[in-house]
């Protein structure tokens, strides 16, 4: 037999070391085989990603994804339809009972749907709730300097391709919000989304997990499902530093 060296002690030790290890492992996974377990395999980290995207509030594509826009009048012109004197026409009022028009009932329907909606004299309307004059359902004209594409939660002014529609109690209105589904999306007016929008309205159809973005017009709508192709789930990540510049000042 050779002499043993320090090297040679090292080495051996080394082995015994990874022998032991070795047999420690052996011995938990018969455990779990006698309690009739499995090693499950390590899930991926989901967390904040510091320079960029922030906390995912979901898994991937787990948030559900619509749209909405204003209606404008202008997209019901076809004479019949805009014809004051068509016997279909609905008044609508303010909450005060004051007249603001006779419209096509058609037109009234996707108001009441949208929310909010641009006549032809360039007054903006927005829902009011519900109230006792006309069809029961009011509005009110809004500031168009201000509010110049309608109004969401608290008055907040609808900023085109930034504001969503969410569920208060699951998203605070005022928190922007990330998507990477919407990061480089090609918009109408050949700019790149940078994937931040923010909650700037709710509405009776905003249940838990559900996000309306708001596109201002139909044709906008029609264009982007061409760039969303197949896409009707999203991943809302919050605290993102990308889209702090969104965030309400203090």
């Amino acid at each position: 037999m050779l002499p043993r060296t320090p090297a040679s002690r090292a080495i051996a030790a080394a082995l015994t070391l990874a022998l032991a290890t070795a047999a420690d492992a052996a011995a938990d996974t018969s455990k779990l085989a006698r309690e009739g377990l499995s090693v499950q395999p390590r899930a991926p980290v989901r967390g904040k990603n510091k320079l960029c995207c922030g906390y995912p509030l979901v898994g991937d594509l787990e948030w559900a994804l619509r749209f909405y826009w204003l209606a404008r009048e202008e997209d019901f012109d076809e004479p019949d339809e805009l014809d004051r004197a068509d016997p279909d026409a609905v008044d609508l009022y303010t909450r005060e009972g004051f007249f603001l028009g006779a419209f096509p009932e058609k037109y009234v329907w996707h108001l009441r749907m949208e929310g909010s909606g641009l006549l032809l004299d360039g007054r903006v309307l927005n829902y009011a709730g519900r109230c006792n004059y006309g069809t029961g359902t009011c509005y009110e004209q809004l500031d168009v300097t201000t509010h110049p594409f309608g109004r969401g939660a608290g008055r907040r002014p609808l900023v085109p391709f930034k504001s969503v529609a969410v569920d208060p109690r699951l998203v605070p209105i005022g928190e922007p919000l990330y998507l990477p589904e919407f990061d480089g999306m090609r918009l109408p007016d050949g700019s790149v989304h940078d994937g931040c929008v923010r909650g700037d309205d709710t509405g009776g159809g905003i249940k838990l997990r559900k996000l309306d973005f708001f596109v201002v017009t139909y044709g906008n709508f029609r264009f982007l499902l061409q760039e969303l192709w197949g896409v009707i789930w999203v991943t809302p990540h919050i605290q993102a530093p990308r889209c702090e510049y969104l965030r309400d000042p203090r």
